[in-house]
């Protein structure tokens, strides 16, 4: 497999969401999304995107206190029923609290996992399982724009 990264410069959040909901339709289950940035680089916007993409029509927050959330994926067809989870590691800081929070379990679930402060999965050594892997790096370039980079880090 080749790392090639993908690079998308975002004008507005509108735009994020609508670049994260197009590159949502082409991933295939089992897939975790890795997402790094600064506090306010547009991470929640992105996923907000990527489940909109994922035909989730109802509110995404950042799960920042409860930690994870779980939708049922609508579309595209091959992934029509899968979990969609959607975890905020921004408050963990121990090994211990990571390994509460069942993550192998929701690995093995077959859907898509995007995961909020992705850094903070190294306090816990967690293995990933998944057959595909993506690192989303944010990074604010000005107050409304964003450069999004995407690279594949494993691929099953």
């Amino acid at each position: 497999m080749t790392k090639t990264s993908t690079e998308f410069l975002s004008c507005s959040p509108a735009a994020t969401e609508a670049f994260a909901a197009q590159w949502a339709q082409t991933l295939p289950p089992d897939t975790v999304i890795l997402l790094m940035g600064d506090l306010g680089a547009g991470k929640t916007t992105f996923i907000r995107g990527v489940a909109r993409g994922l035909g989730i029509n109802e509110p995404v927050r950042s799960p920042t206190f409860t930690l994870i959330h779980e939708y049922t994926i609508q579309q595209p067809e091959h992934l029509k029923g899968l979990p969609f989870f959607h975890l905020d590691l921004y408050r963990i800081e121990t090994p211990e609290q990571l390994s509460t929070l069942g993550l192998e379990e929701i690995f093995e679930r077959g859907g898509i996992v995007a995961i909020e402060w992705a850094e903070r999965l190294e306090l816990g050594g967690i293995a990933l399982t998944a057959a595909q892997v993506y690192e989303v790096r944010l990074t604010a370039q000005t107050e409304t724009e964003r450069r999004i980079t995407i690279t594949p880090k494993q691929n099953r």
